[in-house]
Order: structure tokens, then C-alpha cells, then sequence
């Protein structure tokens, strides 16, 4: 027997759509969305934590190098070989190049000719470099490639002479000797002095001629003398610093020079290697602008060949709490005399809040007087200083026990900071002490000021009294 199949479908009951989970999550998407909104319209207030420390300044200069220079000249025609790098130390005699007719080879007699194959029919003049001075090339193939730097094209000249100069120089060991006695038409040093191949015009260049535009390298030109293979009589070959003492010149603004003025020394640091040295300081006035001469006694063979050197000027600052020129607020307050601040006068310590009295007249004519109590932000020699919010201009304050009376009007201006420590912007009073482009050092420890560790407003523009502060 077949039994009836069951065709009826019974549909499930489906519950509401809006359920608690569904409002639950409603909800926090709309408060992510509100939260959204407000931190991209609201301007975010950055915090910055003070430090205490010394400013670093930026005391850096390119300084013009002064030294004494003999410039040597060529006393005939010919073409020019040179025997020794630029840098190195000529004696009295010294060959450091010759003027000769013929080609460099002929400068040097006599010649170590070595003989060819039966099938060669000339002499070759040959050289060999012992290991020093492979040594030497290597070392100065490295220095180099290190330094090279491609807006110094000049280098790649200066390198070149270089070669030559160590080239020949190891041929004159090996044929001439060490006084260059076989060199023909050899220019010999008529003194004592540190060898450069180049010339600019400043070697007569005394401290005290010197002018502004001394200092304008896009003026500045160097004639390197090594490029001129063949020379007339009376052109320069090369020139000799024959004193170690020499002057390093900067350009000072007139605020730095009023710094130096009392100083007879200063401390320095050479960029190039960061040494350090101490150098005497005279500082002297050229038109509207000042010059800061530093003389030196030692270094000068480091940077003969140089005419500006960088350096820096290592000042003894003073020390205190360091803070961002960004977070500096200027802000206005009204003066009170103190004999119209009523306080507890026996504490030694000056008040936070001082309490003032203010005559009232009500609708019926009747005087009466209301104490009012606010926040004091800097105390004067002869009173204090309040938020101009507590008051208006024109507000009588009357003094205790007394009918005498002192209208609210003088202001006074002062420089601050705005503390975020709380969670809401309290303006403190700073006194800077030293300054340069982007912060200044503030003093330590006063009443209304700032202490280490404090948190501030990294910029004063973004941020009012009693602002609710969220930083970052």
C-alpha cells in the first residue's frame, strides 16, 4: 500500500531586522564616522618635549686662507716639466720644474737606454717605478676615486699633474739624484717654501685690504698653472708659501661680531677633518660689513693648495631649556598694582592667584563689592600681570580697607609657551637667553616658566588658552 507523500512546506520564521547587535554595530560605525570627521577638520596640536642643553648654532663658514706667497716666473720660453707635487715641502735649490725647447724627455740626462731585439734599430729610454713609489700612485689613485666629485672637474687636472709629477719625480731618483743636479733648464726653488700650482690674484692680499666681496666665490677664479705646457718668458710656473703663519678671514653679520668683540681667541673645527684648534681674533669694519681674522700658526701645509676652507666656530653657549622658535606666543595682559592684590603677603613665595575687589552696583543704585580671584602669569617690580579674558578695558578694582580706586587699562606684552601637560593649554611665561634660526634657550626654573620634561605646543598658532589639547 502506497502511502501519501507529504507535499506541505512550512515556511521558518524569521526574526526582526532590527535586532541588538544590529544597532550595536550601527552605532559604533556612526561614532567611527563622527571620530573621522573631526580629525580630518580639527587642527592637531603636536607636542614637544623640553629639553635642557646648549644651542647649537650654525657658526659654519667658508673662510678666506691669507698666507704669504712668491710667485716664481718663468725666466725663458719652453715647454714645462714639473718634479714635484703640489703640497710637498721645496728646500732652498730645490728643482721643481724646468723650461726646456724639446719634449719632456730631454729635460733629463743622462739616459738609461736599454737595447732593443737585433731588429730594432733605435734606443728606447726606459724607467722603472721601485715599490714606493707604486705605492704612492696607488695610494693617490684611491684618494681619488674617493673624493672625486663631478661639479669638481678642476680635480681630475690637479690629479693628472699629480701623476706626472710622481712619474717624474721617480725618474729623477733614478737619473739625476736627489739635488736634480742633470735636470737641464731647471727652476730651482730661490727659497725655503710649500710648492702650489695655481694662482687667483689674492697672493699680495693683505687681512686688512680685504672687502666684502672677497668672499663671493662666483667671482672667484684659479688659473691651474699645470695646464700650461709651454710657457713664455715671465709667465708663472708655480709659487711657494714660505711662511707658516697665515690668516683665515670670515664674514661676520653684526650681531656675531658684537659677540666676538671681547674676545682676543677663538675656538675652530676644520669641516674637512674635524680637528680642532684655538686661533687669535681681531675683528675689524669694512663698510657695513664685518670681518672676523683668525691667525693661525700650524695646518697651513694641509690647505695650501686651498683659498677657502670651510669651518666652524665652537662657541661656549649658554645652557638652559631648549625650545622650538615655532612654539614662541605673543601675548597681551593687564597690569595690576600690587596694593589692589589681595594675598597672603608674609609667604615668600610669589602667588599663583591673587584676589581683587570689584565695586558692583545693582539695578537699585546699591554699591556692594565682589571679590573676583584669578590666575597671575608674571609678577612686575609693581604688580601683576593677568589674562586681559578676566577683565575689560575700563573696570574699577578698589583697594582693601580703602576708598581708593585704579582703573584696568595699562597692558604689557610678554613671550611664552603654551603647557599641554594637563590635557588643556595653560600659557607660561618664558625669558629667552640665547637664540638662532629655529630655537632659542630659555631660562631655567622661574616662577611661571617651564621645567624639563614639559610638554608644549610645538605650534603657538594652532592652540588657545584652555583648549582641550589631543597631541600627537
Amino acid at each position: 500500500m502506497n502511502r501519501k507523500k507529504n507535499n506541505k512546506i512550512v515556511k521558518y520564521r524569521n526574526g526582526p531586522v532590527l535586532n541588538i547587535g544590529t544597532v550595536l554595530f550601527g552605532v559604533i560605525f556612526v561614532y567611527m564616522i563622527i571620530c573621522l570627521v573631526m580629525y580630518v577638520t580639527t587642527d592637531h596640536i603636536t607636542a614637544y618635549e623640553v629639553t635642557a642643553g646648549p644651542l647649537a648654532g650654525n657658526y659654519r663658514y667658508n673662510a678666506l686662507a691669507l698666507r704669504t706667497e712668491t710667485i716664481v716666473t718663468a725666466d725663458h720660453a719652453g715647454s714645462v716639466s714639473y718634479y714635484v707635487r703640489e703640497g710637498s715641502k721645496a728646500g732652498s735649490g730645490t728643482a721643481v720644474c724646468s723650461v726646456n725647447e724639446g719634449s719632456l724627455s730631454a729635460s733629463l740626462v743622462p739616459e738609461k737606454v736599454s737595447v732593443g731585439s737585433e731588429k730594432d734599430t733605435t734606443a728606447v729610454q726606459t724607467s722603472t717605478l721601485d715599490e714606493d713609489s707604486l705605492k704612492i700612485l696607488k695610494e693617490e689613485m684611491e684618494s681619488f676615486s674617493l673624493g672625486f666629485q663631478q661639479e669638481n672637474f678642476q680635480a681630475v687636472y690637479n690629479f693628472k699633474g699629480d701623476l706626472e709629477s710622481t712619474l717624474l719625480e721617480a725618474g729623477i731618483s733614478e737619473t739625476a739624484g736627489t739635488d736634480g743636479s742633470s735636470i737641464v733648464n731647471a727652476c730651482t726653488a730661490p727659497t725655503e717654501g710649500i710648492v702650489v700650482f695655481s694662482t687667483d690674484g689674492f697672493e699680495s692680499k693683505l687681512p686688512e685690504s680685504l672687502t666684502a666681496s672677497d668672499f663671493e666665490q662666483k667671482n672667484y677664479e684659479k688659473k691651474n698653472l699645470r695646464m700650461n705646457k709651454n710657457v713664455k718668458s715671465g709667465d708663472p710656473i708655480y709659487k711657494l708659501v714660505t711662511e707658516e703663519n697665515w690668516y683665515l678671514c670670515i664674514l661676520l653679520d653684526q650681531k656675531m661680531a658684537t659677540e666676538l668683540a671681547a674676545n682676543n681667541s677663538v675656538k675652530f673645527r676644520f669641516l674637512k677633518d674635524d680637528t680642532i684648534f684655538y686661533a687669535g681674533l681681531q675683528i675689524q669694519k669694512v663698510g657695513n660689513s664685518y670681518i672676523g681674522i683668525l691667525s693661525m700658526d700650524k695646518c697651513m701645509s694641509l690647505y695650501a693648495s686651498e683659498r677657502y676652507v670651510d669651518i666652524e666656530l665652537v662657541l661656549n653657549r649658554k645652557t638652559g631649556l631648549k625650545i622650538p622658535n615655532s612654539a614662541i606666543a605673543i601675548k597681551s595682559f593687564y597690569k595690576i598694582p600690587e596694593e589692589f592684590a589681595v594675598y597672603d603677603r608674609e609667604t615668600t613665595s610669589t602667588p599663583s592667584e591673587i584676589s581683587v575687589l570689584c565695586p558692583v552696583v545693582d539695578k537699585n543704585g546699591t554699591e556692594s563689592v565682589k571679590t573676583k580671584t584669578v590666575t597671575v602669569y608674571d609678577k612686575t617690580e609693581d604688580g601683576f600681570l593677568v589674562d586681559c579674558s578676566s577683565f575689560q578695558k575700563g573696570d574699577e578694582l578698589r583697594k582693601q580697607n580703602s576708598q581708593k580706586t585704579y582703573t584696568i587699562q595699562e597692558t604689557e606684552s610678554i613671550s611664552g609657551v603654551y603647557n599641554i601637560n594637563k590635557g588643556y593649554a595653560v600659557f607660561r611665561e618664558i625669558t629667552i637667553i640665547d637664540e638662532n634660526e629655529e630655537y632659542c634657550i630659555v631660562e631655567a626654573g622661574s616662577t611661571f616658566g617651564l621645567a624639563q620634561y614639559d610638554h608644549i605646543a610645538l605650534n603657538a598658532d594652532t592652540v588657545n588658552d584652555e583648549d582641550i589639547v589631543i597631541h600627537y
